[in-house]
């Protein structure tokens, strides 16, 4: 009888064992305590003895009672003198099964409206033409492994504790030197908040300016993450439309109520590409000054400009008073090193950093301090000005290759900056099922019409930086055969 017993345990035990995970006496205890959870052994049964079970199994008896122990010392199972091991029979094994009508969770309001942005994201693929990923195979990454060496060997105690949720003074303080001298913003270190990434600071300033039903003016189209941190803080969004210059401060003067802010691209629009002029700059900042409307500056690719230099930011004409500057590293250096930065109004400042602190606490101090060398040294502008020379030149690739293979089918928009190129379809396409269909072929692009609000439009953005000429060549024309 006992021997029959056993030889239950034979069909639980042996899938877990193939998938060879984890010791036998690990798979052991996971096949046993799966079989009382399921209802497969009833609460009271009586369990075979150890020498049976290690014999049907082929096991150690060891094994088998080390496997035991455990069990019955988290209570699953239970050992009666004299008589034997059995099932504990005050398990709830009932409550612990899911509901044959088990339903989704219930979601707050607030992540039901979260975007699906992981779903767009392939982390271990790298194809044409992604967006937003600066060329890594020309990252130097021998530079960068020396400084944090030194960086470590240096200060290694301070750097391993709590950091301060501002961010590592030395980034802060080479930060705020860099931006005024590269962008003209106006800052000081006490301003300069480093973030996880610009995703992040967009998060945290809706939660700090925005209440539930409050309105936020935001372009169309326009940058999808800023529209969705703005709608996850229950903001009623406003689209405005842009034209060839842009952001428009005239229709921003029309809306009643006032918004509570205002957020945008200046420096190059995203994804059209065009750059605010001076006129509507000037003009949008005494509207945000007369109604008491918050900018967000969002200038996620300054740096790369290849009509001449990068243009002052919208803060610098502001003096700091209105606009709230946002920046990131992941196209200037790398994604992966997700650190961004805020400057701040003053007195936005100390809210912002309890919001920060809850949040995550603080950004991690060894990458920080690697960066703060990166830029002191200079190394960060010499970057990009390397990169500058690298991102024209695959530039000038793809609008050429488009020129030759696709003239009939796509009108790029021309622009001065950035890391990609918007085409649109000169027969109105449907540019989401095109999206798919290239997905498909393996090349990864994004839809315009994804980026819009209230408006028709239909093409697809380009991503060009993290690919050699050649490359981008052979890409344009496997996008040409499938679209035709």
């Amino acid at each position: 009888m006992a021997r029959r017993a056993a030889g239950r345990f034979v069909g639980w035990f042996r899938p877990v064992r193939n998938t060879g995970s984890g010791t036998l006496q690990d798979q052991l205890y996971t096949a046993i305590r799966r079989a009382v959870l399921g209802g497969e052994l009833a609460a009271g049964e009586r369990l075979p003895s150890s020498r049976a079970l290690a014999s049907d199994l082929g096991l150690g008896r060891n094994t088998v009672v080390a496997a035991v122990e455990r069990l019955t010392a988290e209570g699953y199972l239970t050992s009666r003198r004299g008589a034997g091991l059995f099932v504990a029979a005050d398990l709830p094994v009932e409550d612990l099964r899911p509901p044959a009508d088990s339903r989704p969770p219930i979601l707050s309001r607030r992540s039901a409206a979260a975007p699906d942005l992981h779903a767009e994201r392939e982390p271990a693929l790298l194809r044409p033409f992604a967006l937003g990923t600066a060329s890594l195979d020309a990252f130097p990454l021998e530079l960068w492994r020396r400084l944090a060496v030194q960086t470590l060997r240096r200060r290694p105690g301070d750097l391993l504790g709590y950091g301060d949720p501002r961010g590592l003074p030395a980034l802060r303080q080479a930060l705020a030197t860099y931006l005024a001298d590269s962008r003209g913003v106006v800052c000081s270190p006490e301003t300069v908040m480093i973030v996880s990434g610009a995703q992040q600071a967009l998060d945290l300033i809706a939660r700090l300016l925005l209440d539930p039903g409050d309105v936020a003016a935001v372009e169309d189209p326009g940058y999808a993450g800023a529209r969705d941190a703005l709608a996850s803080a229950g903001a009623r969004l406003v689209p405005v439309a842009v034209d060839n210059q842009g952001f428009d401060p005239a229709i921003l003067a029309g809306l009643s109520p006032a918004p509570k802010l205002a957020m945008l691209t200046p420096s190059h629009q995203f994804p059209l590409g065009m750059t605010l002029p001076a006129s509507r700059r000037l003009a949008l900042l005494a509207e945000a000054r007369s109604r008491g409307i918050w900018i967000v500056e969002d200038d996620y690719d300054c740096e790369y400009r290849y009509g001449g230099p990068p243009l002052q930011a919208l803060q610098g004409l502001d003096g700091g008073e209105r606009v709230l500057y946002v920046g990131t590293f992941s196209k200037v250096l790398f994604p992966g090193l997700r650190l961004g930065y805020v400057v701040l109004p003053e007195p936005l400042v100390d809210g912002f950093l309890r919001l920060k602190t809850a949040a995550d606490g603080f950004a991690p101090g060894w990458p920080q301090a690697i960066l703060a060398e990166f830029i002191a040294q200079g190394y960060l502008a010499q970057h990009i000005r390397r990169m500058r020379v690298l991102y024209r030149r695959r530039r000038s690739a793809l609008l050429t290759a488009i020129e030759r293979h696709a003239g009939d089918l796509l009108v790029p928009r021309l622009s001065e900056a950035g890391l990609h190129l918007t085409v649109e379809f000169r027969d109105g396409r449907d540019d989401k099922k095109a999206s798919r269909a290239l997905q498909e072929a393996g090349l990864t692009v994004g839809p315009l019409s994804r980026y819009a609000v209230a408006r028709g439009l239909s093409g697809l953005l380009l991503g060009f930086a993290a690919f050699p000429e050649a490359e981008l060549e052979a890409a344009v024309q496997r996008l040409v055969s499938v679209l035709r």
